[in-house]
């Protein structure tokens, strides 16, 4: 899900969409799962209407605050714009716990949300959106060996935010008994880095050598986005759009989570410490969820 993304695509469109129903293949019938609908219609509507107090009376529980900054995103765009927002719907199913799960389809590159509902006092809200979904609707049937397999681009964001998860709860704990400098240095690994930079490029050096290793890793293990503009003994200029640690930190929801001062702070001090152990220096440009690094010999 990247919602960066979400709104330029929509902002510059110059299609209009309109609000679908459920297919017929997935038949509607309950009242909860018409009170779901209706739901969905609401915010469609509001964004529409530029309704920016509408936001906080569709929203419950904790994650309230994530789901209107979301609405009040979609209504500035729009109203910007002066378009429909364009919204399909597709499945939905009433858990058994009671919450709702909409699959909806935004913008017109038709981004994917999956929203969960919860009732208060008889009226459907939202308490939770995600941009991942496994297309799994019903259980299939056994044996089953054809296991689904996810995109190259799903999975590099799926191990980033689990390791992004991880390495919050680490620095949370850390800075709770020790303080935010033993929580950084608790990361650092500049040896580490070095010997295996040697070891999986041992016909490189330098600036050069620091930049493409950094680059093979990002984009295999993360799928970051990067361009190695610049790679020589001497220097070596490296960017990143987006770096997916940036991304990961902007639109994934979970507790607790590094604040955007706290990453820079923490990727910075990482960062310096590997160019330091590797005889080089470093700069370090961010801006949203781009990166530019550029590294010298000392």
């Amino acid at each position: 899900m990247k919602n960066s993304d979400l709104l330029s695509i929509a902002f510059i469109s110059i299609f209009c969409g309109l609000l679908v129903g459920i297919p017929e293949t997935f038949p509607q019938t309950s009242a909860d799962e018409q009170g779901v609908r209706a739901a969905v219609a609401r915010f469609k509507n509001g964004v529409d209407s530029g309704d920016r107090t509408l936001g906080p009376q569709l929203a419950t529980g904790p994650y309230a605050p994530q789901f209107i900054q979301l609405y009040n995103m979609f209504v500035d765009g729009y109203r910007k714009y002066k378009m429909p927002l364009p919204l399909e719907v597709g499945h939905i199913k009433i858990l058994r716990d009671g919450r709702a799960k909409v699959e909806t389809y935004l913008n017109p590159a038709k981004n994917l949300f999956v929203f969960t509902l919860e009732k208060e006092n008889d009226l459907w809200k939202f308490g939770h959106q995600e941009g991942i979904l496994f297309p799994i609707f019903e259980f299939p049937n056994p044996p089953y060996n054809q296991i689904l397999e996810l995109p190259q681009a799903r999975r590099s964001f799926m191990m980033a935010e689990r390791d992004f998860a991880f390495r919050s709860y680490v620095y949370r704990e850390v800075k709770k008994d020790r303080g935010d400098a033993a929580a950084r240095d608790f990361f650092l690994d500049g040896p580490g880095f070095k010997v295996a930079m040697d070891a999986w490029l041992p016909f490189l050096e330098g600036a050069g050598q620091f930049a493409i290793f950094l680059a093979v890793l990002e984009s295999n293990y993360y799928g970051s986005t990067c361009v190695v503009t610049k790679a020589t003994e001497e220097e070596a200029e490296i960017q990143f759009k987006p770096l997916r640690d940036l991304e990961v930190l902007q639109i994934a929801v979970f507790d607790p989570k590094l604040t955007a001062e706290e990453f820079r702070a923490l990727y910075t001090h990482i960062m310096k410490n590997r160019a330091e152990t590797c005889g080089l220096e470093i700069d370090i440009s961010i801006q949203g969820t781009d990166c530019l690094l550029k590294i010298k010999k000392k």
